[in-house]
């Protein structure tokens, strides 16, 4: 079956870009609720070897794979996979009410899965803000040593810092008594800019999945119907179609995620 962008039929892409609502009111409904959870309750659930910063050393792909075998999902992927239509497959699961097995895998604790399922919603954040990775932006901080890459994931979580791609630089400019980095670093524990966060997320994240599907081509009336029409994630102004160009031609330039 042809669809308009590759893996993904129109439908597909209006499907998965209206659910970041729900994404993000996912993330904020867990954060409330670890937030206001006693203590006891806190560490009951948590345990005591929870810390995810090191997830980030692997690969996007790495990272979902251990996401996944955490779950206790490999085969549900592996039937999904096979599906004659797999994205379909995985849109469906979004929408069905499926608490998932109901033992966990050997070696993996409640503690776990929180932890996963937070590194992967702050991963799906970065790409909103930055249109990266947390697992890229670690990866130009590991080789090249990219600070703009470091304080991004930071500011994206702070947990981060535990990452040891981070944790080096730290220690680097604590013996070095690096003043800016930690002005820098002071200023990136303060979270994600609003102005940031609510302004266009959703058009990045959309440009990153055309980025990643290979459309890197696409005309300004293209682009218009697809991000403004069908999509929505663009207000229809006299501008857009320059603006849209503009924010199309940036997104091009960035590696995958």
């Amino acid at each position: 079956m042809s669809k308009e962008f590759g893996s993904l039929s129109k439908t597909q892409f209006q499907n998965l870009i209206a659910r970041l609502p729900e994404v993000k009111g996912q993330r904020d409904e867990m954060a409330s609720m670890l937030h206001n959870m006693s203590e006891a309750k806190f560490d009951a659930l948590m345990g005591e070897d929870f810390s995810w910063g090191g997830i980030y050393e692997l690969s996007f792909v790495e990272h979902l794979a251990v996401v996944f075998t955490g779950f206790g999902r490999t085969e549900w992927l592996t039937a999904a996979a096979a599906a004659p239509d797999p994205q379909q497959r995985v849109l469906d699961a979004m929408d069905e009410d499926d608490d998932g097995p109901d033992e966990l895998p050997p070696g993996v604790e409640k503690g776990h899965v929180v932890a996963l399922v937070f590194s992967l919603q702050r991963t799906v954040l970065s790409i909103q803000l930055y249109q990266r990775s947390l697992s890229a932006l670690v990866k130009d901080v590991r080789e090249t040593g990219n600070l703009d890459s470091l304080f991004k994931v930071i500011r994206v979580d702070r947990a981060a810092m535990s990452c040891p791609s981070i944790a080096q630089h730290i220690a680097r400019a604590e013996l070095r008594g690096d003043k800016r980095f930690f002005t820098r670093l002071r200023n990136a524990l303060k979270g994600p800019i609003r102005k940031h966060w609510e302004g266009m997320a959703d058009l990045r994240y959309s440009l990153v999945v055309l980025r990643e599907l290979g459309f890197d081509k696409l005309t300004d009336n293209q682009l218009e119907q697809l991000l403004v029409h069908d999509l929505k994630v663009y207000p229809n102004t006299p501008t857009a179609r320059k603006n849209l160009r503009a924010q199309y031609q940036q997104s091009r330039k960035l590696g995958t995620i």
